[in-house]
């Protein structure tokens, strides 16, 4: 049997499996693991349970730990820029909407 735990990445989308190496942890408990993107946080969806060897998705990733006050005010500030950079490229930002700017 193998202890695995679901996470989330995004609001609604797939629940990805990983080891939680012996950590505890309960739904919406935030979490710093290593993705095929990088290292990410999410959001404990699924607590920990046994499974099947043969049931467990290959390869599966340990827990990197518990995301801190630290993490999550990246992730904020992270979150701002991303809003920030959005609304500079919206016609908002100086055209109308279908007007291209050409310049000689």
């Amino acid at each position: 049997m193998a202890e695995i735990i679901g996470v989330r990445f995004r609001n609604v989308g797939k629940i990805y499996y990983f080891d939680p190496d012996g950590a505890r942890l309960r739904q919406g408990d935030r979490v710093i693991v290593e993705t095929s993107r990088g290292v990410e946080c999410g959001e404990v969806m699924m607590i920990n349970r046994e499974i099947d060897e043969e049931s467990v998705p290959q390869p599966l990733k340990k827990l990197i730990r518990l995301a801190t006050k630290e993490d999550l005010a990246r992730i904020a500030e992270n979150a701002a820029k991303e809003d920030l950079r959005a609304q500079n490229r919206s016609p908002q930002a100086g055209y109308e909407a279908g007007e291209r700017r050409i310049y000689l």
